[in-house]
């Protein structure tokens, strides 16, 4: 297929995923035809207080459940693991079961030895998967690894639900230290057809770091695009209008569901 045949061909397509989660995302695009800006606006780092989180992992045997509702949980808490390990025996319990928010941390879960019990295929966001997985957290102990910034609203939805949910931080959000500058002026300077948002904190720092006037200016000439309804709220609650939302937020799904947004609106930025 010529370049120019491409669905995404001549669309520019602005990402602010961490590093390690832009690849796979980036290469499905650039194989579309979209010519990508990686602009990284989040970055993942290890929690300032193991505390909880060692607590809970040295308790393992205590929980009937492991809730995982992000990749980064996953990845964190394995890393953790894996470092207590070295020390003393630190094991999934075989009674304990796993749990996921959607398709893509089920993968990573799995990949790391935690295959699930349960997936929240449909999930998009925190409320959506508790009312998929309340029924079956009813009375249970639930471990929950989440980021410093997650917020409490599963714990609490849980709690409601009946559950006995143990909340610790797994690791931690923040902007990155070192911005793209080469690629904030490209932003600046053209503008994009579609700038994507994997979470309301990379739209948030993505606020912050373009700075307030070349925010109103790229809400005029840009389109803002969200991985779920969570991060759309995000953007609206800022003033800003959310142009595209992708109904599931595994890459096949994300692309193709871009494809279909920029197909409906015949519209090509050059």
């Amino acid at each position: 297929m010529a370049a120019t045949d491409k669905p995404l061909a001549g669309k520019r397509i602005v990402l602010t995923r961490a590093p390690e989660q832009a690849p796979t995302l980036f290469r499905a695009l650039t194989d579309a035809g979209a010519s990508v800006i990686l602009f990284p606006c989040i970055d993942f780092v290890a929690p300032e207080d193991y505390g909880p989180l060692d607590a809970a992992l040295s308790h393992l045997n205590e929980f009937d459940w492991i809730t995982f509702t992000s990749q980064n949980a996953v990845r964190f808490f394995r890393e953790r693991q894996r470092e207590l390990d070295s020390m003393r025996s630190i094991t999934i319990p075989r009674h304990a079961k796993i749990a996921a928010l959607g398709a893509a941390t089920a993968e990573a879960a799995t990949k790391e030895g935690y295959a699930p019990d349960f997936v929240a295929s449909e999930a998009r966001s925190g409320p959506e998967f508790v009312v998929a997985f309340a029924p079956l957290a009813r009375g249970q102990k639930v471990l929950l690894p989440q980021s410093d910034e997650a917020g409490d609203r599963i714990s609490i939805a849980l709690g409601e639900a009946g559950a006995i949910v143990t909340s610790v931080v797994a690791y931690r959000t923040r902007v990155p230290q070192s911005p793209d500058n080469a690629a904030l002026a490209r932003i600046r300077r053209e503008g994009a057809d579609l700038i994507f948002f994997g979470s309301p904190s990379a739209f948030r720092n993505f606020a912050a770091t373009v700075g307030n006037e070349a925010m109103t200016q790229l809400a005029k000439d840009s389109a803002f695009g969200a991985i779920g309804s969570t991060t759309a709220g995000a953007i609206r609650d800022a003033g800003a209008p959310v142009e595209f939302e992708s109904p599931q937020p595994g890459v096949t799904a994300v692309v193709k569901a871009m494809e279909e947004h920029f197909a409906e609106r015949g519209r090509v930025r050059q």
